[in-house]
C-alpha cells in the first residue's frame, strides 16, 4: 500500500489575512458596543428608582441619545395614565418633554402596530414600546443624520425600548398598589366596626378608628409610645377566644357582655381569624363591635310590639269599662240627688262615686297603653284645680293619713291637659296613701320657682319661672333601684293585682309633653317628694267651671244612638227626668232611619262614637247636611276631641266616658243654649 508523502500545513499559514484598517474597526465596534451596554446598565439603574412617566421618557430619551450619539432622540407615548407624552433629546440641549401640541416641529415617526421589530423611518430608527399584552403603546426613536445604523443598534434599541416598557409598566402597577393601599386603609380606618391585630400574647400591635372609639384608646401611630391594653372584664373571653384561633383555622366569635369602658357598661362581639405571616410570626386579626344600641334598639322594637298588641286589648277593655263606670257613677248621682244629707245610706253612695272616680282614673291610664295619648292643653289654674279636687283626694287617702295643703295663689296659671293633670294628681295621693299603710302625712303644694341655666340644663328644659307642684309623703320611700325605675311602664312594687304600674309613666308622659319636667327623691324609712314643674304663663284666671249654670231649655227633641243597652237607657232617664223628648235607638242605621221618619224637630243628636256599621262621626256628618241646624253630642270611651273636628262649627260638642248625669246635662243644655 502507498504511504501518502503529502506534508501538512501549519494552521498559521491557512488564515486569512487581517488589514489593519479592518482590526481597527472591529476594536472600535467592540468598544461602541461596550460603551452602549455600559449606558444601558447605568439608563437600567437610573430608570428603576422613577415612578413618575415624565421622568421615566426624559430619562431614557436622553440615554437613548447618548448610547447612539445621534442628533435627536424621542420617546413617545400614545396610550396609558400619561398619554400622549413626548420626551425630546436634542443634542446640546436640555431634555424636555412636551403633549403633543409640538408633534409637527418634532417629526415624530408614526407608530406602527403589529410589530415588536425595529424599523428604519427617514433618518429615524424606531423600536416600538410593547407592553405584556403584545400591544405597542409607544416608540423609542433616535436620529442621527449622515450616519448609518448598525445592525447591533436595533438590538441595544429594542433593549432601551424593553427597559422603557417595563419601567413603564412598574410605574403603573405601583400607583394601582399604592392606590389599592390607600382605598383598603381608608376602607379599614373608617370602618364601623373595630378592627385590631394582636399576637399570641394579646399584645395590640395594631388598630383602626373604631376601635380607638370603641376602648378609648389613643389614635394609631406607628411612633407611639404606649401600647393599650383591652378591659379588664372582656380579658377572661378574649384569651378564650385566641386559645380557639390558635387551634383551628376558622374563625371564632365570642360575646363580650357587660364590658365597663369609660365608666359605662357596653356589650360587645367579636370575631377572631389566625393571620398568617411569611416571616414566621403570625398574629390574629379581630373584628369588635360594639352591639350595645342595637340590642337596646332591638329590645325597645320588641317592647313597642308588645305594648301595641297590649294597647288594643286595652283600648277595647277600657271601652266596655267606662260604659260601665258611666251606670255606676250615674245611677250613684242620680242616688245622692234623692237622699237627704241625714240619710244613713249617703256615704256608701258618695264611696261609690269615688270608687268610680279612681277607677275612670285606671281605664284612662289603661288607654294609654301602646300609644302617646293625645294632649288637650288649656290655660288652667292649678291651685283652683286641687281646690275643686281637694275633698277626693282626702276621702281617697283616708283619715289615718294627715292631708296639708300649701297653695299659693299667686303662683301662675300652666297650660296643661286639665283631665290628665287631674288624674296625675289623684295617682300621686294614691301612691302616697299605699307607701303609708299605718297613715302619715302627705303634703301637697303649689309655688312659683325660677330655673337657672345650669338646672335647666339638667332637666332639659328651658331656663324661666315655673310653677312648681310637690308632693311629698312620710311613707317607706324607696331604694336607689326603685326609685331609678319608678317611670317605667308596668314597673310597680304593689305586688299582683294592686298596682299597674303606669301612673308614673303617663304623670311623666304627661308633664314632659306640657314642655316641662318631673323629679323624684325618695330615702327608705323617710319617705318620698315629687316635683313637678310646669311652665308659668302668668297671673292665675279662674279655671273654667265644669258644671255652670245654663239657662233653662224648653223641650226639645233628642235622638239617642247607643248600642250599649244599659248606657242607652240610662241617658233616656236622664234626659226625660229633665224635661226631654227622647228618641231612643241603637245603633246609627236606626238613627238614620229614625231621624227620616220624624217630622218634627230633632234639636239634639247625642251618639256614641264606635258603633256597628255607622259610626257616630258618620251619623252626624249625614243629618247634620239633612237638618243644618241640628246640634251633636259626641260620647267615647275610647276617642278624643278630634272625632268632632270635621263637624258643625260650634254646633257640636265631645263628652268622654265616664261621666256624670249633671256633666251629660249640662253639655246638652249648653248645646242647646247656643245661638245659631
Amino acid at each position: 500500500m502507498a504511504r501518502r508523502t503529502d506534508k501538512i500545513e501549519p494552521l498559521e499559514s491557512r488564515r486569512p489575512e487581517i488589514s489593519e484598517s479592518d482590526a481597527r474597526e472591529a476594536i472600535r465596534a467592540a468598544q461602541r458596543i461596550a460603551s452602549q451596554l455600559h449606558q444601558l446598565i447605568a439608563a437600567s439603574l437610573t430608570v428603576a428608582g422613577l415612578r413618575n412617566e415624565r421622568d421615566i421618557v426624559e430619562s431614557l430619551a436622553g440615554s437613548a441619545r447618548r448610547v447612539f450619539d445621534a442628533d435627536d432622540a424621542i420617546l413617545s407615548l400614545e396610550s396609558g395614565a400619561a398619554s400622549p407624552l413626548r420626551g425630546v433629546a436634542r443634542r446640546s440641549r436640555m431634555v424636555e418633554s412636551f403633549g403633543a401640541e409640538h408633534d409637527d416641529e418634532l417629526d415624530v415617526p408614526a407608530l406602527r402596530t403589529g410589530t415588536s421589530a425595529t424599523w428604519i423611518d427617514r433618518e429615524w430608527l424606531v423600536a416600538p414600546i410593547v407592553e405584556g399584552r403584545g400591544e405597542a403603546r409607544g416608540i423609542l426613536a433616535v436620529r442621527r443624520t449622515g450616519g448609518e445604523f448598525q445592525p447591533e443598534d436595533r438590538e441595544v434599541l429594542a433593549l432601551l425600548a424593553q427597559m422603557a416598557a417595563t419601567a413603564l409598566s412598574a410605574t403603573e402597577l405601583s400607583r394601582e398598589i399604592q392606590s389599592s393601599e390607600t382605598r383598603l386603609r381608608t376602607l379599614v380606618d373608617t370602618a364601623p366596626a373595630g378592627i385590631v391585630e394582636v399576637d399570641f400574647e394579646g399584645t395590640v400591635r395594631w388598630w383602626n378608628r373604631a376601635a380607638h372609639q370603641i376602648f378609648a384608646w389613643p389614635v394609631y401611630a406607628d411612633d407611639l409610645d404606649v401600647t393599650p391594653t383591652f378591659p379588664e372584664l372582656a380579658g377572661r373571653d378574649l384569651h378564650a377566644l385566641w386559645s380557639e384561633v390558635r387551634k383551628q383555622t376558622a374563625p371564632a366569635n365570642r360575646d363580650l357582655v357587660e364590658v365597663e369602658i369609660r365608666g359605662r357598661r357596653r356589650d360587645l362581639t367579636a370575631s377572631a381569624v389566625l393571620l398568617p405571616s411569611p416571616d414566621d410570626s403570625p398574629s390574629i386579626l379581630m373584628l369588635v363591635d360594639d352591639v350595645t344600641d342595637h340590642r337596646q334598639l332591638k329590645a325597645e322594637v320588641r317592647h313597642a310590639q308588645q305594648m301595641e298588641i297590649r294597647g288594643r286589648v286595652a283600648s277595647s277593655v277600657a271601652h266596655d269599662f267606662n260604659n260601665l263606670l258611666t251606670l255606676i257613677s250615674g245611677y250613684a248621682e242620680i242616688l245622692v240627688s234623692e237622699l237627704g244629707d241625714d240619710h244613713p245610706s249617703l256615704e256608701m253612695v258618695q264611696d261609690i262615686q269615688t270608687t268610680a272616680s279612681r277607677a275612670s282614673v285606671l281605664t284612662a291610664q289603661l288607654q294609654t297603653i301602646g300609644r302617646t295619648p293625645s294632649l288637650e292643653p288649656v290655660i288652667v289654674d292649678p291651685v283652683a284645680m286641687l281646690e275643686n279636687n281637694a275633698n277626693v283626694i282626702e276621702r281617697i287617702v283616708g283619715d289615718a293619713i294627715a292631708t296639708h295643703w300649701t297653695l299659693d295663689r299667686d303662683a301662675g296659671t300652666i297650660h296643661v291637659d286639665p283631665g290628665q293633670f287631674e288624674q296625675m294628681m289623684l295617682n300621686l295621693a294614691i301612691n302616697a296613701r299605699d307607701a303609708m299603710a299605718n297613715g302619715g302625712e302627705l303634703r301637697i303644694s303649689v309655688e312659683t320657682a325660677d330655673i337657672d341655666a345650669k338646672r335647666a340644663t339638667q332637666l332639659n328644659v328651658e331656663p324661666g319661672a315655673y310653677v312648681s307642684v310637690h308632693v311629698a309623703d312620710s311613707g317607706v320611700g324607696m331604694d336607689a333601684e326603685t326609685l331609678a325605675k319608678c317611670f317605667d311602664t308596668f314597673f310597680t312594687t304593689k305586688g299582683p293585682f294592686k298596682g299597674t304600674g303606669m301612673g308614673l309613666a303617663a304623670a311623666r308622659r304627661l308633664v314632659e309633653g306640657s314642655h316641662g319636667a318631673i323629679t323624684v327623691r325618695s330615702e327608705l324609712g323617710v319617705g318620698t317628694q315629687f316635683e313637678i314643674l310646669f311652665p308659668a304663663l302668668g297671673a292665675a284666671v279662674l279655671a273654667p267651671e265644669r258644671h255652670r249654670e245654663v239657662q233653662e231649655i224648653g223641650t226639645a227633641t233628642v235622638l239617642v244612638a247607643e248600642d250599649d243597652d244599659d248606657l242607652r237607657r240610662l241617658m233616656a232617664q236622664i234626659l226625660r227626668r229633665n224635661g226631654f223628648n227622647v228618641l231612643v235607638t241603637a245603633s246609627g242605621e236606626a238613627a238614620l232611619d229614625e231621624s227620616r221618619s220624624f217630622e218634627s224637630a230633632i234639636e239634639l243628636l247625642v251618639s256614641d262614637v264606635m258603633m256597628n256599621e255607622l259610626s257616630g262621626p258618620e251619623l252626624a256628618s249625614t243629618l247634620q247636611k239633612e237638618r243644618p241646624a241640628l246640634r251633636v253630642l259626641m260620647t267615647s270611651g275610647t276617642a278624643d276631641q278630634s272625632v268632632i273636628r270635621h263637624l258643625g262649627e260650634g254646633t257640636s260638642a265631645f263628652l268622654p266616658k265616664p261621666f256624670r248625669p249633671s256633666e251629660f246635662i249640662d253639655l246638652v243644655h249648653e248645646l242647646l243654649a247656643r245661638g245659631d
